[in-house]
């Protein structure tokens, strides 16, 4: 190409661009507060700053930052903005760096926007009554998932709606230390957590699809926390997880469908822990490695009507002196159960009990695992419950299991 046409070229552009920076800004500064902006068919090479209630509206537009710092950032309540591309944060997390930052804000909506190539997707600390609806976020296409931002990161948040997202190649959607928090009917995938609760009260995740991830669901502290009607599955890694409740007060995870993961639910509670209760309800759990992993203590859990099929382990524990106590453990279906139902009641004449024989070798020392299901190892186990030579440990028992799988 003539070197000229490539100078005029290079000359348009530049032109193009600097005609483009700067205009929402001005659009903004010039709007009047609580006025709509309509913009359309355009990419804005900028940052810009909300101070004013406003309502933006866009179609096939794009913000691309300076990819120094935030792209967008709100400093007034009463902000609205939908159907915008956003991209082109800072990468520095020191800052956080995010598509759309926020900060002591109430009453803001982000809708049918789509966010990429930013470090955070939407960040908000301190603020209420948001709402994050119909979005598409993803952060820096980096192969390693520590390396990219959250998809969202709420801290001191209050009454906030997740609904209808789709988020995918980023790290977690957190939320720390927020109230009143709805996060539904999302799809969450490539990352690391999909959702990261942590010290939150009256959080309900529902109907969320989670799937290639290393832990699905993260949650640690809290009260009140619901898990219903979600579907977990393809947890990555030897430690990857389906739901790990770490601590916790009144947590129900109810109607979950937990497949194909490492561990269904890991239970990471303390031996002296006191006016807690897990509810684990109406769940099914299939094809996992473990169905249920309990750390250093089984204690304080409510465990009915639920499914266990195909799973390699129905319940697996860390520690050799593990504590039991305050536990309903009933109504449950377990396709290892081999008893009668002689009284056509629909549950099993006999409890069943989980006892472990040669697997309490791999389960006090991990290392033995690499021998799990060798010819020797299933030998050993055999002469064990054909001739035991001391008594097995009694893990858990199932008052009344059921004789059909109860969830459909």
């Amino acid at each position: 190409m003539n070197p000229m046409v490539i100078r005029y070229l290079f000359l348009l552009s530049t032109i193009l661009s600097w005609c483009y920076s700067a205009v929402l800004q001005n659009a903004i500064n010039n709007a009047k507060p609580s006025s709509i902006i309509n913009i359309s068919n355009g990419t804005f090479h900028e940052t810009i700053i909300i101070d004013k209630p406003l309502t933006i509206k866009a179609k096939n537009c794009t913000i691309e930052g300076t990819k120094k710092g935030s792209v967008i950032t709100i400093k007034s309540s009463n902000v609205h903005i939908s159907g915008m591309h956003i991209k082109g944060s800072g990468d520095r997390r020191d800052t956080m760096d995010a598509a759309v930052v926020m900060e002591g804000v109430g009453n803001v909506t982000i809708k049918n926007c789509t966010i990429d190539n930013s470090l955070f997707g939407i960040v908000a600390h301190y603020s209420s009554n948001l709402v994050f609806k119909n979005n598409s976020i993803a952060s820096f296409p980096e192969k390693v998932v520590d390396n990219r931002g959250d998809f969202i990161r709420l801290w001191g948040c209050n009454n906030v709606l997740i609904q209808n997202n789709h988020l995918f190649q980023g790290r977690d959607l957190s939320i720390n230390r927020s109230n009143n928090i709805l996060i539904q009917n999302n799809q969450i995938e490539h990352a690391r957590y999909g959702i990261l609760a942590m010290m939150d009260h009256n959080l309900t995740a529902s109907l969320n699809k989670i799937f290639d991830m290393y832990a699905g669901i993260y949650l640690k502290g809290g009260a009140q926390i619901s898990l219903i009607h979600n579907t977990i599955f393809d947890t990555r890694l030897a430690t990857g997880t389906g739901i790990l409740l770490s601590h916790g007060k009144k947590i129900f995870v109810r109607h979950n469908r937990i497949f194909a993961c490492a561990q269904g639910v890991y239970i990471d509670s303390s031996p002296a822990e006191i006016g807690m209760r897990r509810y684990i309800e109406h769940n099914i759990f299939s094809n996992n490695f473990t169905a249920l992993h309990f750390h250093s203590a089984i204690c304080n859990n409510t465990i009915t009507n639920n499914d266990f099929l195909g799973n390699l382990n129905d319940v697996v524990r860390d520690l050799s002196k593990i504590k039991k106590a305050n536990n309903i453990i009933e109504k449950n279906y377990w396709d290892r159960y081999q008893g009668f139902d002689q009284n056509k009641d629909g549950f099993g004449d006999i409890p069943y009990q989980i006892l472990l024989y040669a697997d309490r070798l791999w389960q006090n020392d991990h290392h033995l695992q690499f021998f799990y299901a060798t010819p020797i190892f299933s030998l050993l186990d055999f002469i064990e419950r054909l001739a035991p030579f001391s008594e097995p440990e009694k893990l858990l028992k199932d008052r009344l299991p059921r004789m059909e799988p109860v969830n459909h």
